[in-house]
């Protein structure tokens, strides 16, 4: 394989250890990435599950992993004001020495934004159009001495973000989303990578096709780094897989779903790669044959199992 491959990294009723031991065990491994959701309670299962904050458990990982890339898988546009948001991400490049990419997304979790006092605006554009101009001023921030903004829904004012991060020009900004008319525009128009999931290889090979269309040109479309997250239910034998795969399900999903994470989740499960290590590795190549350049497996067993180590024999 000629992709990158990263691990998504356990959060919901795991303590920290666990956190830490799983992306220590990814870095042995070889992995490229590991990477962190930006969620203050579990959208898997049990919404009250023990849930550890993104940006401030990137920032221990950072000093306790050596080589491996970390990244926010995504980080919700409308949690931070984009100037602390900035000052964050710049602090955990220097902390990790320049080994941070940033995904940033619209947010979805509608109970979660309510719950914690977060407007969840509708409809979905009013989302999106501040995704872009948080961008625009994590840029703007992190490539100028001072930098000012008056845009629709975002002002600075002569601000500075020092110290600067580590990597030149700044660190990579992921767009996270799917959304044709808007999203994947603003991906075209500013991202250095783009990342969805629920999707089966016709799907990204859809959704590309509409990305290249967005894109200036060819070169552009290069330019930009095409990623997918994507469930991994690994064994010695695909049975076993299976089972491991049912397991979750059973325990996670109800009958009926209901909510919007239920059918999220749902759709994570559906397009969940199940199997030996070669067989993921199969299946991971139909992904590459259409256009994907860099994989975020979520393992739901890899804080039990040696299920980062068996991917590892065939991904890295």
């Amino acid at each position: 394989m000629n992709a990158d491959v990263g691990i998504i990294l356990p959060q919901y009723g795991d303590d920290y250890d666990m956190v830490r031991d799983v992306a220590l065990d990814a870095e042995a491994c070889g992995f490229d990435a590991v990477w962190l959701e930006d969620h203050f309670q579990s959208w898997v299962g049990d919404a009250e599950r023990d849930t550890y904050e993104c940006w401030t458990t990137l920032s221990a990982l950072a000093e306790a992993t050596d080589d491996i890339r970390l990244g926010t898988l995504v980080t919700c546009q409308a949690y931070r004001h984009p100037s602390l948001l900035a000052k964050m991400a710049a602090t955990v490049d220097r902390v990790s020495d320049g080994r941070l990419d940033l995904g940033v997304g619209a947010g979805w979790y509608r109970d979660e934004f309510e719950r914690f006092g977060y407007e969840f605006r509708e409809p979905p554009a009013a989302r999106i159009e501040r995704l872009r101009e948080t961008v625009e001023i994590l840029q703007g921030l992190w490539t100028n001495e001072t930098y000012t903004h008056h845009g629709d829904h975002f002002d600075v004012d002569d601000a500075f973000c020092r110290p600067k991060p580590v990597q030149d020009p700044h660190p990579p900004i992921w767009v996270g989303g799917g959304g044709e008319q808007f999203t994947l525009r603003y991906t075209a128009e500013l991202a250095d990578g783009w990342n969805y999931g629920t999707l089966d290889p016709d799907g990204f090979a859809e959704k590309l096709a509409v990305l290249r269309n967005h894109c200036a040109d060819e070169a552009r479309y290069d330019d930009i780094t095409k990623s997918a997250e994507l469930f991994a239910f690994v064994a010695d034998s695909r049975g076993e897989a299976v089972e491991k795969r049912d397991r979750f399900a059973e325990r996670h999903l109800p009958d009926e779903p209901s909510e919007p994470r239920e059918f999220f989740l749902s759709g994570y499960v559906e397009t969940a790669l199940v199997g030996t290590p070669d067989e993921i590795r199969a299946e991971l190549e139909r992904y590459e044959a259409v256009g994907m350049e860099a994989f975020m497996l979520s393992v739901p067993d890899a804080p039990r199992d040696d299920s980062v180590a068996l991917l590892a024999d065939e991904l890295v």
